[in-house]
């Protein structure tokens, strides 16, 4: 799966190219310019949740960045709360949550009325922190890593300046694999 999803993910960047040439090949003033002249700033507040270890994770985030009439470029800070700690039921950990930071690409692949549907990429750094039966008054930072997470969005505009996202995604830690917290999630955002 994560290799199918990886090969996916590899063929619609390398295709990003060829369909700005075709797109600008008329503009005297480049693709560049002529990308970045319809960009708008865009925010997102969202709620996820995702599927690890046989339950589910409660979580949530902010992002922000720039929106094109093609693309999408945003930063990202998340955290989530497991609601079974390492899988168990706070014998191994009390409580464990996680932080993550990074950066999304993502790529407008239909635009229908007020419905805009993204094929993106999160790229970000994770960190796990756990509070032990031992030493139950500070937190141990567990694993941590490099984190993919290939995702496909709609945002449907309600208004001018707000709209609502809904997504799907597969998260996969690569560096160090992490296989707990590789899994599907869902997430909804007010942006």
């Amino acid at each position: 799966m994560r290799r199918f999803l990886l090969i996916l993910l590899i063929s619609a960047m390398a295709l990003l190219p060829l369909s700005a040439e075709e797109k600008y090949a008329s503009d005297p003033e480049g693709w560049w310019t002529s990308l970045w002249s319809s960009s708008t700033f865009n925010y997102d507040i969202y709620v996820r949740s995702v599927m690890l270890r046989g339950g589910i994770n409660a979580g949530g985030g902010l992002s922000f960045g720039i929106t094109t009439d093609r693309f999408r470029f945003d930063l990202y800070g998340q955290g989530d709360y497991f609601l079974e700690p390492l899988g168990g039921q706070g014998g191994a950990a009390l409580l464990e949550i996680d932080g993550e930071v990074g950066l999304t690409l993502g790529l407008r692949i239909l635009s229908f009325w007020a419905f805009d549907t993204y094929i993106a990429c999160d790229i970000g750094y994770y960190m796990q922190f756990l509070k032990t039966p031992y030493q139950n008054d500070i937190f141990t930072l567990g694993f941590n890593g490099l984190m993919v997470r290939p995702k496909l969005m709609t945002d449907l505009k309600i208004a001018k300046y707000y709209g609502i996202m809904m997504g799907v995604f597969y998260q996969i830690p690569i560096y160090p694999a992490y296989s707990d917290y590789a899994g599907f999630g869902i997430m909804l955002s007010i942006a």
